[in-house]
């Protein structure tokens, strides 16, 4: 991932939750939370793009450690204030080339960042630092399952918000990757993962509001 993408990242930290909150959906993260709070035990955790740390207290509650990383040290910062976990470490990473070893964690989670990022370069730096039989956890970002006016308010309603939110101009390509689900599932299986499951959440507050895809993949065991 760019040099520009860690400094704006950085640079928009702070407005970031009320941000993002207000394109997709002020209730859907807090949903993901709770659905993520449901998970069993995850034993060593990495968390990719943990930005303020919105998650990283309920991976740490599951886990026997956690890992949260992300490319910008502004939303870093951000997160060691926030996060009180005894368990938790921080640390800045690129998702698609990070400096853990084979099979380092048991599970890897990811919110609202596969599509900011080359696709199949993050699932195969994924299947390489999980353990075989190892799971991924991600919060997938899904406006292609919308359609007619919702499509088009979601994505007037997501220029609009990040415009007049961060006042910041994007990287060339931001946020470009975007996946359906259909796609994502195929992209998991291709590189060797079984997805165990896929939930749709969504803030039902308004009909266009974006859909997220909880999905859970295993890597291959052999």
């Amino acid at each position: 991932m760019s040099d520009e993408q860690r400094e704006f990242w950085s640079k928009v930290a702070r407005s970031y939750d009320r941000v993002v909150d207000l394109q997709i959906g002020p209730g859907a993260r807090s949903l993901v939370r709770e659905r993520l709070a449901r998970e069993g035990r995850l034993g060593r955790v990495a968390e990719f793009g943990c930005g303020t740390g919105y998650y990283t207290e309920v991976l740490a509650s599951h886990s026997d450690g956690v890992v949260a990383t992300d490319l910008s040290p502004g939303m870093l910062e951000l997160a060691r204030d926030r996060v009180t976990a005894a368990n938790v470490s921080f640390q800045t990473e690129d998702v698609q080339r990070t400096s853990f070893g084979d099979g380092a964690f048991d599970t890897a989670f990811m919110s609202l960042l596969i599509h900011f990022t080359d696709p199949e370069k993050t699932l195969l730096e994924m299947r390489r630092i999980l353990k075989p039989g190892g799971i991924l956890i991600l919060s997938n970002l899904d406006p292609g399952a919308l359609s007619g006016l919702d499509r088009v308010r979601c994505t007037i309603r997501i220029l609009y918000r990040g415009v007049t939110g961060y006042r910041q101009k994007p990287p060339k390509r931001f946020g470009a990757n975007v996946l359906t689900e259909a796609r994502l599932h195929d992209l998991l299986t291709r590189l060797d993962f079984k997805v165990l499951g896929s939930e749709t959440i969504r803030d039902a507050s308004r009909s266009s509001n974006i859909p997220l895809e909880y999905i859970r993949a295993e890597k291959a065991r052999v």
